[in-house]
């Protein structure tokens, strides 16, 4: 089991002051709702409409299913040890339909067993992206027999954008959610 471990590091880049959160997301912010991702992100300047649109692509995209866009999260956050991912994505997986039984095989130290192929697919080229920063053919192939090309264009990118954001999410430290800011949440923005 390689279910991240918390963050470790001493210095942090701290979350932008309430005032500039307010600002940058402008009337509609509720403190109570938002999360620390999406504050982190709102102290990112003229970065902020990008991450939020590609955000906004991945969590509503009509042929991303949500199962599939959740084994791929929860897979990056234990490939690439993000405590933040995986702690949010635990309960949006949960929302998503996944099974505690799924999300556990998820967290594998190693190639991940006992799913359905459809997920198996997905976890293997998340695995391989991860490691290797390409697929090999044969993992190509079998994400276009799966899903198609418009599809697996989509996973690909979904894929390579929860690398980006593990790298930012471990990089500034984000802090993790101290309250059940997820409950039946299947999306940060939601």
């Amino acid at each position: 089991m390689v279910r991240p471990t918390p963050y470790t590091s001493s210095v942090a880049v701290p979350l932008p002051s309430e005032d500039e959160v307010r600002r940058a997301l402008g009337p509609d912010y509720d403190p109570d709702a938002t999360l620390q991702v999406v504050k982190m992100f709102a102290g990112t300047g003229d970065f902020l409409p990008a991450l939020i649109g590609m955000v906004r692509a991945v969590f509503g995209a009509d042929d991303i299913d949500a199962q599939h866009r959740e084994v791929i999260i929860l897979r990056s956050a234990a490939v690439l040890n993000v405590p933040y991912e995986w702690q949010a994505n635990e309960q949006m997986a949960r929302n998503a339909g996944l099974t505690p039984d799924q999300i556990e095989r998820l967290a594998a130290d190693g190639p991940v067993e006992g799913l359905a192929p459809d997920f198996l697919v997905l976890t293997n080229a998340t695995d391989e992206m991860l490691s290797t920063a390409t697929l090999a053919d044969e993992s190509l192939r079998a994400l276009l027999d799966a899903f198609g090309a418009t599809t697996t264009r989509r996973y690909i990118a979904t894929i390579a954008w929860f690398s980006l954001l593990s790298l930012f999410l471990n990089a500034t430290r984000v802090p993790l959610e101290t309250t059940d800011k997820i409950g039946g949440r299947t999306s940060p923005l939601s």
